[in-house]
């Protein structure tokens, strides 16, 4: 039980950045912040996206191998 627990907490905190990133595309798009004929919106949603992803990898990187030692 204490195993499946901290597997739990661990792809919590894995995929919170992500998560976190998508919520501010969905909150930034259903707030009217951007409307769909704003210049570089495109570009700033992948810098968003990418940005968690990236956050996401660093995080499972960082925690797998503080689990090995």
């Amino acid at each position: 039980m204490i195993r499946v627990l901290g597997q739990l907490i661990f792809w919590c905190s894995v995929l919170a950045p992500w998560m976190f990133s998508l919520y501010l595309h969905f909150w930034l798009d259903q707030s009217q912040t951007w409307s769909p004929d704003q210049p570089l919106r495109g570009m700033f949603s992948v810098m968003i996206l990418g940005l968690g992803m990236a956050l996401s990898f660093v995080t499972f990187s960082y925690l797998s191998s503080r689990g090995d030692n």
